[in-house]
């Protein structure tokens, strides 16, 4: 089969007309080759409200779905589009509004985005074929300027006033300018709501030097921002008045740290003070875990995982504004299949008489966009295989001495592979942290897309001689404190709501047993400040065992010698050198004490191992 679409696609900002042919003539259709959608789910269905939405965050480059082994995420970027397209439709013809909306963080996680030079050159404009109403950007468009003038470029000029961020700011020339609109208020089409909208990203401050981030706290006291909430709190006129506060961007809607710092709360409460009684909802992102939060009784915040594992839903019923009795806010996280989409779609249409037919789900412009994911996935030599997994390595399904364990088999297999600098065998610890490790490695086929999905990073390898009882304080010290931070919050208290401990939780008055039932398959099983029903599928609960924040390889070489080369990446050696000054108070150590080792990523081991191995 040969698709003709590529230079098409090159040459166009939005494919939304560019459809791809067989030599037949033939549309192209359904997902990724060699996928399936999972079948006979037992289903919770959504309750639609007056305002209704649709949210994703964190996708991180996943536009071709999940390809190994996790049928509950096979839907892609066109499966996404026709759900969505048909889901707006029936859902407007009730009456009722939908809006879409996206939280930011579309670089470093898969190939589709990570392969390209400059990176995201591809998915982003296969992102914003998407037709969102609301977008921002994450953390992850502002650690380099190529990401930052990319996301500027093509997303802020595609999206134009539906791109809201309130508190990031670009470098153009010799200007700096909001990086897209600072706010948005608009009225719905259908129900006639009037909402102003914000968004906001968390206090990051490792941005380039095109970019800068204003901590929201700052914002909070700037004239324009009180002078705007002011105006809408005490309307003059009835266009000024508001039905709702959103907020959305790319920042955990639960403060799972319990630190000083809950830059949401602190806005929440900012606003409270202008609007004591206005429904406010929030999207959040950044902690790439299903979530839901209450601030109060008139407000509401959803997060919706990463990955595209999940699509989040969130409704809003303003007549149940003074009710008792029902719910003002309902919340679905929705697996990212197309199982789930056509489910949902035909849910609605059956509740409402209203004409959908599960044949006629996929749109032309879904189609197009899937068979492109799939032409240019083989362009990029994405599909190339080196081996073939024989069983799941999983980040947190097993305890760390578990064979299936990946940390384990990373630490015992994959970086001793890494090549002596200078061919001199010496001692050597070499050391990352588990955030540095981005998903599990699944039974199939080892691609060169897998790579970039385990491990994007391309950091550099540095290292410094120490004393070996020193050099072995290093490990178990940075393990009983805080969580590291490398391109990605790695804290062991949001993963521990990412699934179902081994054990019964209780939250708000409710419990979540283990789910353990023959006929249900692994997947998600959240829960969140309302419970445990959340999940528009039931699943059998996936065990958790927390991963510590490094791991290390030892090799003694010379058992006579005291001495060790101590090997890192670059951007953990500040915690490095923070840990030896700790345990060696006259050691005075600094930068000038490393020197280079090397730039073999933990991908190219990881390739190393698996030809070697597997192949």
């Amino acid at each position: 089969m040969v698709i003709t679409c590529l230079s098409l696609f090159l040459f166009s900002l939005l494919l939304s007309n560019i459809q791809c042919y067989d030599q037949d003539q033939k549309v192209i259709n359904l997902q990724q080759p060699g996928l399936s959608e999972p079948s006979n789910s037992i289903f919770k269905d959504l309750i639609l409200g007056e305002l209704n939405f649709l949210h994703t965050s964190d996708t991180h480059g996943w536009y071709a779905g999940h390809l190994n082994n996790q049928d509950s995420f096979t839907g892609d970027w066109g499966d996404f589009i026709s759900f969505s397209t048909h889901f707006q439709k029936l859902t407007n013809s009730l009456g009722l509004d939908v809006l879409l909306i996206d939280s930011g963080d579309k670089h470093d996680g898969n190939g589709l985005s990570d392969i390209t030079i400059p990176n995201g050159i591809i998915s982003t404009r296969i992102f914003n074929t998407q037709s969102y109403d609301l977008i921002t950007l994450g953390n992850h468009e502002l650690y380099n300027e190529d990401y930052s003038i990319q996301e500027f470029e093509l997303s802020v000029n595609h999206f134009k006033d539906n791109y809201i961020s309130t508190n990031v700011e670009f470098k153009d020339q010799e200007s700096w300018i909001n990086f897209g609109q600072k706010f948005k208020l608009f009225e719905t089409k259908f129900q006639k709501k009037k909402i102003l909208t914000f968004s906001f990203l968390f206090n990051f401050q490792k941005f380039n030097s095109r970019t800068r981030v204003i901590p929201i706290k700052e914002i909070l006291k700037q004239d324009w921002f009180n002078e705007l909430l002011l105006k809408h709190s005490n309307p003059k006129n009835d266009s000024d008045k508001l039905d709702l506060i959103l907020i959305f961007g790319h920042i955990p809607i639960t403060n799972h740290n319990h630190d000083d710092e809950d830059e949401l709360l602190a806005l929440h409460l900012h606003l409270r003070k202008f609007f004591p009684n206005l429904l406010i909802q929030y999207f959040g992102a950044h902690s790439h875990i299903r979530d839901f939060n209450q601030f109060d009784s008139k407000s509401s915040a959803l997060q919706s995982g990463r990955y595209c594992e999940t699509l989040g839903f969130l409704s809003i019923n303003f007549t149940n504004y003074n009710s008792d009795k029902d719910s003002i806010f309902n919340r679905r996280y929705i697996d990212f299949n197309r199982e789930s989409f056509k489910h949902h779609l035909n849910k609605i249409s059956s509740f409402h008489d209203l004409d959908f037919n599960q044949l006629e789900f996929d749109t032309e412009k879904g189609l197009s966009i899937s068979s492109y994911i799939t032409h240019a996935r083989s362009q990029l030599n994405l599909t190339f295989i080196y081996g073939n997994i024989p069983k799941n390595y999983m980040m947190y399904e097993y305890p760390l001495d578990h064979e299936q364990n990946l940390y384990n088999l990373l630490r015992s297999e994959v970086l001793p592979l890494l090549s002596y600098t200078n061919d001199q065998v010496a001692n050597r610890i070499i050391l990352i942290n588990s955030g540095s490790i981005r998903y599990d490695l699944f039974r199939g086929n080892f691609t060169k897309d897998t790579e970039f999905i385990v491990s994007p990073f391309k950091n550099k390898w540095e290292f410094i001689k120490l004393p070996l009882n020193l050099a072995l304080q290093i490990e178990p010290y940075l393990n009983r404190g805080d969580f590291i931070l490398l391109n990605e919050l790695q804290s062991q208290n949001y993963l521990k709501r990412n699934s179902q401990l081994q054990e019964f939780k209780s939250l708000g008055g409710k419990t979540c047993p283990i789910v353990n039932n023959p006929s249900l398959k692994k997947g998600y099983v959240t829960f969140d400040y309302l419970g445990c029903d959340g999940d528009d599928v039931n699943h059998n609960s996936i065990p958790f065992y927390p991963s510590p924040n490094v791991i290390q390889s030892l090799e003694i070489n010379d058992e006579e010698s005291q001495q060790i080369d101590f090997i890192v990446y670059d951007f953990v050696k500040p915690h490095i050198i923070a840990a030896l000054n700790s345990l060696d108070p006259i050691g005075n150590y600094s930068n000038k004490d490393f020197k280079y080792y090397g730039n073999e990523t933990t991908g190219d081991l990881l390739i190393k191992y698996v030809v070697e191995n597997w192949s």
